[in-house]
């Protein structure tokens, strides 16, 4: 045995040791991976792609459609838009989820901390591509396009109600 005192500790900032991660933007850790959305409350959430929202919009288009027909024999024009609203509206509202987003595996969620939107957010989804749709049909397909170059995949109506479209 030597009697030589231990090698002094290692300064020089070289370690096997990783160094902590980062704060992210809430402050919980690292900041999400590519793909995912910080929930507010130190949870990631994964996003939807841009297909699985789009085959979810088809879906519930056809749906819609339907609707619209068996209601549009009472009014052609206003009855459609309103069934159209509550179908969107109460879905997301109460589930996060319509029948075409549950198909795919989505939902809806509030960007700040993961529940479900509530009934203001809903119709705000709804209402602000809508407006688009109605107006001139240009302005609704930039709502819905705006999540192809977001970093969160939110689409305008997202941003403006602070929702998040995420894997269920």
């Amino acid at each position: 045995m030597s009697d030589m005192p231990p090698p002094p500790p290692d300064d020089s900032g070289w370690s096997s040791e990783p160094p902590p991660p980062p704060p992210g933007p809430s402050g919980h850790g690292a900041a999400p991976a590519a793909g995912h959305a910080d929930l507010g409350t130190g949870d990631a959430a994964e996003l939807a792609t841009a297909g699985q929202r789009l085959g979810a919009r088809i879906i519930d288009i056809a749906i819609g459609i339907v609707l619209s027909i068996i209601v549009g024999f009472v009014d052609p024009l206003l009855l459609p838009i309103l069934v159209g609203a509550a179908y969107e509206t109460c879905f997301v509202a109460l589930k996060g989820q319509t029948p075409g987003k549950m198909a795919v595996n989505i939902k809806v969620v509030r960007a700040d901390n993961g529940t479900l939107p509530g009934w203001g957010p809903a119709a705000g989804r709804w209402a602000i591509p809508a407006v688009g749709y109605i107006l001139l049909i240009l302005p609704g397909l930039l709502v819905h396009a705006s999540l192809l170059w977001d970093e969160r995949r939110q689409g305008w109506h997202d941003k403006a109600v602070k929702t998040l479209v995420v894997k269920a």
